[in-house]
């Protein structure tokens, strides 16, 4: 069963800035919650199939995880997938913009594993959703933060 999330965010900053930071998957640990200690396998340039593996923590509990980028689209899209975590995902990002202000589209899959997780995305969707969108949100102010924009 899975559970998908999206939110759309304005940003008083170019395209590239958006896009620089946010498609370097190791970035994720200033900005999405549970991220921590990602690094690029191999030191390589980001592209499909490149490997990101880095600590995802949920309800108190800490995991290695590795992420895939499954698609690279620069400067508009990329998304990466998590199959080994606690609760396996898919991000995709797509942006869009010009050289003074930018819109990204935020969407987070989810494929819970946990029962509690289950139970939230499952008859309680709309707590769920609740949560999540609260989370996104927040994660959004995280990266105008991250990229020096204030909240």
């Amino acid at each position: 069963m899975a559970a998908a999330f999206s939110i759309e965010a304005d940003f008083d900053c170019s395209l590239d800035h958006l896009w620089s930071f946010v498609s370097h998957v190791p970035n994720q640990d200033h900005w999405v919650f549970g991220m921590s200690d990602s690094e690029v396998v191999g030191g390589v340039e980001i592209g499909v199939g490149t490997e990101v593996v880095g600590t995802s923590t949920e309800q108190g509990k800490s995991l290695r995880v590795t992420m895939v980028v499954k698609e690279y689209d620069p400067p508009s899209r990329i998304s990466w997938e998590n199959s080994d975590g606690h609760t396996p995902f898919v991000t995709v990002i797509t942006c869009s913009g010009d050289e003074t202000t930018s819109r990204m589209t935020y969407e987070v899959t989810l494929f819970p594993k946990a029962l509690m997780m289950k139970v939230v995305m499952g008859p309680l969707r709309p707590l769920g959703r609740i949560i999540a969108n609260k989370m996104l949100r927040d994660e959004i102010a995280l990266l105008r933060r991250a990229l020096g924009l204030g909240s």
